[in-house]
C-alpha cells in the first residue's frame, strides 16, 4: 500500500514537471501577432523573469511537499494515533496535524510570493498586518470547514452499518438514505458559500457604487437577466494589490456585482462597461448540452454511491488492506479518506478538465454579450492593459491551457472578440 501511494505521487510529480517543461518551451516562442504589441521588450523580459520566479516557488514548494509526505506516511504517526480509541479523537488529531504542516508551508510560500515577488515587480500594496490577518482568517475557515466536513463523514461511516442493517437493504432504500445524506451536504455547503461571503467581507470593505451615470449604465445591462442582481458594491482591492477586476457572486437568493475600486479608477467608463457587459453575459447564460453533460457524471457518480451502499461489504477487503499496511490499533477515518481521495484523483481531474472546459465556453459566450453590448473594442484594449499590468501570459501552451485553464487565453478570447 505505501509503495503504491509513493508510486502516486511520483507520478503525479513527473507529470507537474512534463507540463511545467512545456510551458517554459512555449514562453521561448515569440507572441502571435494579434497579442504581440502587450509587452514591449523590457516589460516582457519582466513577465519572462516573473514567470520564472514563481515556477522556481512551485518547485521548491512541491518537493518540499513530497518529502515531508514520505516522512509521515513511513513515520508510525498513523500508529500511533491509531491507539486512540474515539475515532473523532484521532480525527481532530490528524485534521490538525496536517493543517499546521500545510499552514507552515504556505505560509512561507505566500510571504515570499507576496512580500518578494509581487513586491520586486510593484503589484502588491499590502501590508504585513493585512497578509497576516487574510492568511489566517482564510486558513481558519479552511479548518473550520474541514472539521465540519470529515466529522460529518466519519459520523456516516461509523453508523451506517447500524443504520441499514449490515448493508442489507434494497437499492431503493440505499438511494433514499444517499439522496438524504446528499441533501445534508448540500445545506452545509450553502451554509458554507455564505459564510466565504462573510468572510471576504472581513477582508475587504464594500460600498455601493456611488458613479450615478455607471450605476445606471451598469443597472441597463442587466435588463433581461432572469435573476435580479439585488447590489452593485465597490471593494477597496487598492489598498492590497494593483489588480483590477470584477465580479458577480451567485449565491441562493442573492446576487451581487463586486467591482474593484482601482478598476474604476484606472480605466475609461467604456472599458468598465465592456467587463460589466461580460459578467451580464453570465447572468444571462442559458445552460446547454455540455453543462448538462457534466450534471451526468455527477449523477452517475451519485448512482454508483447507491449502487456501493448494498455491496459495501466488499470495501472491507480494502480497509483490511489498510490497516495491516499501516500497523493501525483502531480504525484511522482520515487515513482512510485520504486514500480514497488518492484513488478517486484521476476521476476528479478528468471532470476539472472537462469543468474547465465548460466554464471557458462560458466566458465565450460572456463575451458575446459584450459585442452585443458594442464594448469589444473596449474589452480587447482593456484585456491588453492588464495583462501588461499584471504580467499574464497572454499565450500558454495550448495543452496546459486545455487541461488547466477555466478562462480561455487572452489570444484566444481577443481572437474571438476581433472577428465580430
Amino acid at each position: 500500500m505505501l509503495k503504491i501511494i509513493c508510486l502516486f505521487y511520483v507520478i503525479k510529480s513527473i507529470w507537474e514537471l512534463i507540463l511545467n517543461g512545456l510551458q517554459n518551451q512555449s514562453l521561448k516562442q515569440p507572441l502571435p501577432k494579434e497579442v504581440s504589441d502587450i509587452y514591449d521588450e523590457k516589460r516582457y523580459k519582466d513577465f519572462i523573469l516573473y514567470k520564472k520566479k514563481y515556477r522556481n516557488l512551485s518547485f521548491i514548494k512541491m518537493t518540499i511537499e513530497l518529502i515531508c509526505i514520505f516522512l509521515i506516511l513511513y513515520s508510525p504517526f498513523f500508529h500511533i494515533v491509531s491507539k486512540i480509541q474515539s475515532i473523532y479523537i484521532s480525527l481532530f488529531i490528524c485534521i490538525l496535524f496536517f493543517f499546521i504542516v500545510d499552514l507552515i508551508l504556505s505560509l512561507i510560500s505566500e510571504y515570499y510570493a507576496t512580500f518578494v515577488i509581487e513586491e520586486e515587480f510593484g503589484m502588491n500594496k499590502k501590508t504585513r498586518r493585512e497578509f497576516f490577518k487574510d492568511f489566517l482568517l482564510d486558513q481558519i475557515f479552511e479548518l473550520f470547514f474541514s472539521f465540519v466536513i470529515y466529522t460529518g463523514i466519519a459520523f456516516i461511516c461509523k453508523n451506517i452499518s447500524k443504520w441499514t442493517n449490515g448493508f442489507s437493504i434494497s437499492y431503493i432504500q440505499s438511494f433514499m438514505i444517499v439522496s438524504g445524506i446528499g441533501f445534508c451536504f448540500y445545506l452545509i455547503f450553502i451554509l458554507f458559500s455564505y459564510l466565504s461571503f462573510l468572510l471576504l467581507k472581513q477582508q475587504y470593505h464594500f460600498e455601493p457604487l456611488k458613479d450615478q451615470y455607471l450605476l445606471n449604465q451598469i443597472q441597463g445591462l442587466l435588463k433581461g437577466c432572469p435573476k435580479k442582481v439585488k447590489d452593485i458594491m465597490v471593494y477597496d482591492e487598492s489598498k492590497k494589490s494593483t489588480t483590477k477586476n470584477a465580479f458577480v457572486l451567485k449565491l441562493p437568493f442573492y446576487r451581487m456585482i463586486g467591482i474593484a475600486d482601482n478598476f474604476i479608477n484606472d480605466n475609461s467608463y467604456n472599458e468598465c462597461l465592456g467587463v460589466l457587459a461580460h459578467e451580464a453575459g453570465h447572468l444571462k447564460h442559458k445552460k446547454k448540452v455540455y453543462n448538462y453533460i457534466f450534471y451526468l457524471s455527477l449523477g452517475f457518480m451519485f448512482l454508483f454511491i447507491v449502487w456501493l451502499l448494498p455491496n459495501a461489504s466488499m470495501l472491507y477487503k480494502g480497509i483490511q488492506w489498510i490497516d495491516v499496511s499501516f500497523d493501525l490499533v483502531h480504525p484511522v477515518y482520515y487515513l482512510y479518506f485520504y486514500i480514497v481521495s488518492l484513488i478517486m484523483d484521476p476521476f476528479f481531474y478528468i471532470l476539472m478538465v472537462y469543468k474547465n472546459y465548460i466554464t471557458r465556453k462560458e466566458e465565450y459566450e460572456a463575451d458575446e454579450n459584450v459585442i452585443k453590448e458594442g464594448y469589444q473594442k473596449e474589452l480587447i484594449q482593456l484585456f491588453k492593459n492588464l495583462s501588461k499590468d499584471e504580467l499574464v501570459n497572454v499565450n500558454p501552451h495550448p495543452l496546459i491551457e486545455f487541461l488547466e485553464y477555466d478562462h480561455p487565453s487572452m489570444y484566444h478570447r481577443i481572437i474571438a472578440l476581433s472577428k465580430n
